[in-house]
């Protein structure tokens, strides 16, 4: 959608699946189909002009008049209007995923740099698509104003100006993607979803090679395995031995696992937090729960461990060898953000 460049994230993401290709096609062959909208940095450069906020290129480069300069430059972003051609853009992604949800998020052209990852800096917001398609077209629009006012925000200055990044050129280019998952009656998520990182800071026992990699993952959405909540818990996962847990005993694993999942409520329209055993007793059609709980002396005490599915799937190994390629490949340390879904006979 427009033109201009498509930023850092969706560069990372088509670069990533070019290298699988090449290097290791069993595994890319492994991937769902991309299916995304990019929309071009030069969107954002004609909506800071159509609604009077160019001066905001022309800031100065000290930080403390750079934070007072955007704090108003947020507010008319968010209440700004949107030039005829980005709107026609976005009704062809709106009409493109019909009532599917979809999140859209940022890309722009400092951010996943080398050394600069920016991560948390800018916002990615989901939108669950349902309603009239006037109501649709409200939602993606404003969260698209969302998304170019945080490359305003504080935090985000704050970042550039630590890593000596203030005086660079910054435009928002966006990545909107399908909301990969499964529906179970008006909840859609993936059964399994989580990061990835190719190096392992924390090896908590002999058998883990901090080499291999490790990744946290969650039931539900992956928005609770990537920017982590303080009421609750990931499954962590040394990718080259998965069976080796940090916990000592079941009693320490029923302690820290997860009990909220994130999920896409289409009634809600919205993205909702719900109870773990609120999923289990309407589980996705065709997604082997089982896989996912394991009990201890009380056999009717489930708890989300995950255990069967890297002692029972290739998961930890997919994992392990798609990070050991990239990283090859980037000759750097890499993380990777994913979702997992189980084919049904007809997919």
């Amino acid at each position: 959608i427009g033109t201009g460049r498509i930023g850092g994230k969706a560069t990372g993401m088509l670069l990533a699946r070019a290298i699988l290709r090449r290097e290791r096609p069993e595994l890319a062959a492994r991937l769902e189909p991309h299916d995304s909208f990019f929309v071009g940095s030069d969107v954002f450069i004609t909506f800071l002009v159509h609604n009077g906020l160019w001066w905001m290129r022309e800031a100065a480069d000290d930080l403390d008049r750079r934070l007072v300069e955007a704090a108003l430059a947020r507010h008319r972003i968010l209440s700004g209007s949107w030039p005829a051609r980005a709107i026609e853009g976005f009704e062809r992604i709106v009409d493109y995923f019909g009532q599917w949800p979809f999140i859209v998020r940022s890309s722009s052209i400092l951010e996943d740099g080398f050394g600069n990852a920016f991560a948390g800096k800018y916002d990615s917001l989901f939108c669950a698509n349902q309603g009239p398609r006037e109501q649709r077209m409200a939602d993606v629009l404003a969260a698209a104003r969302h998304i170019f006012a945080s490359a305003m925000s504080e935090r985000a200055l704050r970042y550039r100006a630590s890593r000596g990044l203030l005086d660079r050129d910054e435009q928002m280019a966006l990545l909107v993607m399908r909301v990969a998952g499964t529906l179970a009656g008006r909840r859609l998520y993936p059964p399994v979803a989580g990061v990835a990182f190719s190096f392992n800071p924390y090896a908590w026992h002999p058998d883990i090679d901090p080499r291999a990699g490790v990744a946290r993952i969650v039931l539900g959405l992956g928005t609770r395995a990537v920017d982590r909540v303080d009421d609750d818990y990931t499954r962590l996962v040394a990718l080259n031995a998965p069976d080796r847990r940090p916990e000592t005993n079941f009693e320490e694993i029923a302690r820290f696992a997860q009990r909220r999942a994130d999920v896409v409520d289409l009634d809600a329209n919205q993205v909702v937090s719900v109870p773990v055993e609120a999923l289990t007793a309407q589980p996705p059609p065709g997604v082997p729960m089982d896989l996912f709980f394991s009990t201890g002396e009380d056999p009717s005490s489930a708890v989300l461990t995950f255990d069967r599915l890297f002692a029972r799937t290739h998961l930890a190994e997919d994992l392990r060898e798609m990070l050991s390629t990239l990283e090859t490949a980037y000759e750097s340390p890499v993380d990777i953000e994913f979702t997992v879904n189980f084919p049904t006979p007809d997919t």
